[in-house]
């Protein structure tokens, strides 16, 4: 090893192709898969490579690759751990079929606050040349890059929208998880049933028409009564003051998400309502949180997983861009819990 590369610099492909022996068009050939080289040659390589710790550039072997070789996943929030669980479903499905990932963060805040599309990273992402593209969770302005997912097998999971291009949409189904959650409040005995959400995106505005459509099929429509809220607990918090202060406290509230929900409980409580005693709260998404005995809430269980799997699945037998848009809606599922007293304390069933 030379003394340049013992002070620290990282090693190259002529650092391998020197200890090696041979020359750096064969090393090359030996890291781009090619067949033509003879195996006591090529056990050399990749044993040079070894004892120097030489990683190949793989940004540069995608751009000087006629045709790239790795998959880009946008994300629109890196901390939310619903979206964690569907990149983690679908990294492993694609990684045990041999095919890269380059996760970015496609959602950046605006000035006004409100998500906007990070275009400083989207720019860097059509420097790269993906070879197909997956979003997980609502992209603001997605269709400026229909030069991308119209030329690419795109997927979009969890999120509604649908970008320019022929893109696949994978999602839970909103509407038959708030039937569950309508459902069983309903078999339950109850009738006086509020909404919390609505606001913070197409999913929220899916959940509420899902809501409004629900009640009117129970024959319930003239008890619809919508507080509007987002995906936060505080605004869940305020939307529960609001339904203290409107003076006739409801049955039964279905929350827009989970922390909507706590903090729908959170309000009730801090007003000396008593859940599920006198009100009771369901969420969706079955987070880790609802599960926590204290809390224990009436959750829908969008089966994050199989979104991951399938939204996979869709780019690994994709041979190019989709023909036409589609979409696939998976099945939910109803977590019962203390939170909508449907059962023994403690004790949770999958309806």
């Amino acid at each position: 090893m030379s003394t340049e590369q013992s002070a620290g610099r990282a090693p190259t492909i002529r650092d391998v192709a020197r200890e090696a022996g041979v020359s750096k068009s064969l090393v090359s050939l030996v890291f781009n898969g090619g067949d033509n080289v003879g195996p006591e040659r090529r056990e050399r390589v990749l044993r040079a490579a070894e004892q120097l710790g030489y990683r190949p550039n793989l940004v540069a072997k995608s751009l000087a690759a006629r045709k790239p070789d790795f998959i880009a996943v946008l994300m629109s929030n890196l901390s939310n751990p619903l979206f964690a669980e569907i990149l983690g479903a679908a990294r492993a499905r694609l990684s045990a079929a041999g095919r890269r990932t380059m996760i970015l963060s496609a959602v950046t805040e605006g000035p006004d606050g409100e998500p906007m599309l990070d275009r400083e990273n989207l720019d860097v992402l059509h420097g790269l040349r993906p070879s197909a593209i997956l979003a997980i969770g609502t992209i603001p302005d997605l269709n400026d890059l229909a030069d991308l997912t119209g030329t690419l097998p795109t997927v979009v999971a969890s999120a509604t929208e649908r970008a320019g291009g022929s893109v696949f949409v994978v999602r839970s189904d909103d509407f038959a998880g708030v039937e569950l959650v309508l459902d069983h409040l309903v078999a339950e005995g109850l009738r006086e049933i509020a909404f919390v959400g609505g606001d913070g995106g197409d999913v929220s505005a899916a959940r509420e028409r899902a809501y409004r459509e629900g009640m009117t099929r129970h024959g319930l429509a003239d008890l619809v009564r919508v507080i509007r809220a987002d995906f936060t607990e505080e605004s869940g918090r305020r939307a529960a003051r609001e339904l203290v202060e409107g003076g006739r406290i409801p049955e039964a509230v279905v929350a827009v998400n989970d922390l909507a929900a706590m903090g729908a409980m959170a309000g009730l409580e801090e007003a000396g309502v008593r859940v599920p005693q006198e009100c009771r709260v369901t969420g969706y998404d079955d987070t880790s949180l609802s599960a926590i005995p204290r809390i224990s809430l009436t959750s829908v269980d969008p089966d994050n997983r199989r979104i991951g799997e399938t939204a996979a699945d869709a780019l690994l037998d994709a041979a190019g861009p989709f023909a036409e848009p589609s979409e696939m809606l998976v099945a939910p599922r109803l977590v019962v819990r203390d939170s909508s007293g449907g059962g023994q304390v403690g004790v949770a069933r999958h309806l």
